[in-house]
C-alpha cells in the first residue's frame, strides 16, 4: 500500500494571509448545474425582506421525521413555527452537507461561504480572521442581533463581529436565549430597520439532557443517563454497548430535539408577534427563514462513538436545511446536494450552487468526499489511532481509503471500494483536484482561553489542547491499489 510524502508545502500556504478583500462570498468554479431555481436574494434590488437564522447545534437529520426518523421529534406539523410545520411550510433541502463534525469550523463556512481550509478557524480553538457576511450586512445598513448557547460562539470567536448585539446563554440556561433575543430586535422590528438575526440552541448537544417535560417520551426513566463519562466509558470500550442502552442513548438525544423543538417554537411565534405588533404583518412577510445545525452526531453508529467531532460519516456530515419566506416554495423538497457554506450565498445573492463534489475534512489529515451516490473516505497518512478529540485515550481508526453506496447503505458502513476500482479512483482524483485548488486561506489564528473557560469546553466534551500535525494531501487514484 502506497504512503504519499507529507505535504511540506502546506506551511507556505498557511503563512499567505489574505489583506482584506471583498466580503462577498467567493466565486464557484465548477461546470456542475443544479436543477432547482433560487429566488432573488435579499442583498439584490428590490428585495427588503430581513435574515432570521435559527440553528440547532448538533442536529442529525435522520432523526428527524420528515428526513425518515420513526419518532415525533420534530413536534406537532398543525403547530406554527414546530420543526415539523417549518418542514412543510418551507423548502426542505433532503441533502446538505457540512464541511467538518465540529460547531467552529461549520458555522465558520456558514458565514463565509468558505471551506475550514480557506477560511482558516480548522477546528474549535481556533478564531475566525476571515470576513464575514454578518460583517458585510452590517456595512449596508443592517442591524444585527444575536443569541448564542455554545460558548465556542462567544464574542472572541470572531463570529461575532458585524452583530451590534450578541448573548452566549450556556446549555444550562439557554431556555432564556428566545425571549431574550426577540426582546433585542423588537425596537428595530418597530422601526422598520433592515434587520439579521442568529439564533442558536444547543441541545441536542451532548450531555443528551432533555428537558423535564419530554424526558420519558422516548426514554425509559430507569435506563442510563447520557453523560459525558458514560459516553466516553462506551467509546473506550465499545463491546460495552449493548442494544438496550444504544436505545437509551438515542432516545434522550431525540427527547433533546424535542427540547430544542420549544425554543425554536418560542422565538419564531415572538418575532412573528413582534413583526404583527409593529403593524408590518407576519413574520414570513417580511423575513426568510433559515433553519439548519452545523452537524449532526454519529450516536453509536461504530466504533462505540457517539459524538461528533472524530467523524465524518453521513450522521454527523448530513444537517437538516429548511428555507422558509418569499420564493422558497412551501411544502417542496429538494434532492439536489448542496453545501453548508453554499447557504447563505444562495440566501443573500441568489448564487445557484454549483458543485459536484462535497468535501468534509479534520485538519486536513482525515477526509470524506461525497458525490450525489458514492462517498468515499480516505486517511492518507494511514493512521490506525485516528482524530485527537475526546476521549484521547480511544481509537477511532479510518481506513486509508474506502467507498460506500449511499443509494444501499446511507449510513456508509460497507466497504465496497474493491466492488467498484474505477469509481473509488474517481472520488480520489476528486479529492485531491479540490485539495490542489484550495485558495490560501485567512490565517489560522489560536483562540487562547483562561482555565476556567477550558474546563467549560471540556465539560462538554470538547478537546482543550490541539495537538499540532502536519496535514496529508490526499492521493491521487493511480495510488490508491485495489
Amino acid at each position: 500500500m502506497m504512503r504519499p510524502r507529507l505535504l511540506l508545502g502546506w506551511v507556505g500556504l498557511i503563512a499567505l494571509q489574505s489583506c482584506g478583500g471583498s466580503t462577498a462570498p467567493p466565486t464557484n468554479t465548477s461546470n456542475e448545474t443544479i436543477r432547482f431555481e433560487v429566488p432573488p436574494g435579499l442583498l439584490q434590488d428590490g428585495n427588503h425582506r430581513d435574515l432570521i437564522v435559527v440553528a440547532i447545534d448538533t442536529l442529525r437529520a435522520d432523526r428527524l421525521p420528515f428526513y425518515g426518523s420513526f419518532r415525533a421529534t420534530g413536534g406537532n406539523p398543525e403547530q406554527t413555527w414546530s420543526l415539523s410545520w417549518l418542514a412543510r411550510h418551507g423548502t426542505l433541502f433532503e441533502h446538505m452537507w457540512a464541511p467538518a463534525g465540529m460547531t467552529m469550523p461549520s458555522f465558520s463556512s456558514l458565514w463565509t461561504g468558505m471551506v475550514p481550509a480557506e477560511h482558516g478557524a480548522m477546528n474549535n480553538l481556533t478564531r475566525l480572521a476571515a470576513p464575514t457576511f454578518a460583517m458585510e450586512l452590517a456595512r449596508r445598513g443592517w442591524r444585527g442581533h444575536s443569541s448564542v448557547s455554545n460558548f465556542i460562539l462567544r464574542k472572541g470567536s470572531g463570529l461575532q463581529r458585524g452583530f451590534a448585539t450578541t448573548a452566549v446563554h450556556r446549555k444550562a440556561e439557554e431556555a432564556a436565549g428566545p425571549a431574550d433575543l426577540v426582546q433585542r430586535a423588537a425596537e428595530d422590528i418597530a422601526k422598520g430597520q433592515r434587520l439579521f438575526l442568529w439564533g442558536h440552541f444547543m441541545a441536542p448537544h451532548q450531555p443528551y439532557a432533555p428537558a423535564p417535560q419530554h424526558r420519558g417520551r422516548f426514554s425509559s426513566p430507569a435506563g442510563v443517563d447520557a453523560s459525558k463519562e458514560i459516553l466516553f466509558a462506551i467509546h473506550r470500550n465499545p463491546s460495552s454497548l449493548d442494544a438496550a442502552t444504544h436505545e437509551q442513548l438515542k432516545a434522550l438525544y431525540d427527547e433533546e430535539i424535542l427540547t430544542a423543538n420549544d425554543y425554536v417554537m418560542e422565538l419564531l411565534s415572538g418575532l412573528d408577534a413582534a413583526y404583527r405588533q409593529a403593524g408590518r404583518g407576519a413574520l414570513l412577510d417580511n423575513a426568510v427563514v433559515v433553519f439548519l445545525s452545523d452537524h449532526g452526531e454519529e450516536l453509536g453508529d461504530r466504533n462505540g462513538y457517539f459524538m461528533h467531532a472524530k467523524s465524518l460519516y453521513s450522521g454527523v456530515t448530513h444537517p437538516p436545511l429548511i428555507l422558509l419566506g418569499a420564493g422558497w416554495q412551501p411544502g417542496r423538497r429538494e434532492s439536489a446536494d448542496i453545501a453548508l457554506q453554499d447557504v447563505l450565498p444562495m440566501v443573500l445573492f441568489g448564487k445557484l450552487p454549483q458543485r459536484k463534489y462535497f468535501v468534509s475534512a479534520y485538519n486536513l489529515q482525515y477526509y470524506s468526499i461525497r458525490d450525489a451516490r458514492w462517498t468515499l473516505v480516505h486517511n492518507p497518512a494511514d493512521n490506525a489511532r485516528g482524530p485527537l478529540e475526546p476521549p484521547k485515550d480511544a481509537v477511532y481508526s479510518y481506513p486509508v481509503v474506502a467507498l460506500f453506496d449511499r443509494q444501499q447503505d446511507p449510513l456508509e458502513l460497507h466497504d465496497v471500494s474493491k466492488q467498484y476500482p474505477e469509481e473509488t479512483k474517481r472520488m480520489l482524483d476528486a479529492l485531491h483536484q479540490w485539495y490542489q485548488n484550495l485558495k490560501p486561506p485567512f490565517g489560522t489564528e489560536k483562540n487562547p482561553m483562561s482555565s476556567q473557560e477550558l474546563e467549560t469546553i471540556g465539560a462538554i466534551g470538547y478537546a482543550t489542547d490541539v495537538t499540532e500535525e502536519n496535514p496529508w494531501a490526499p492521493w491521487r487514484g493511480s495510488q490508491w491499489k485495489p
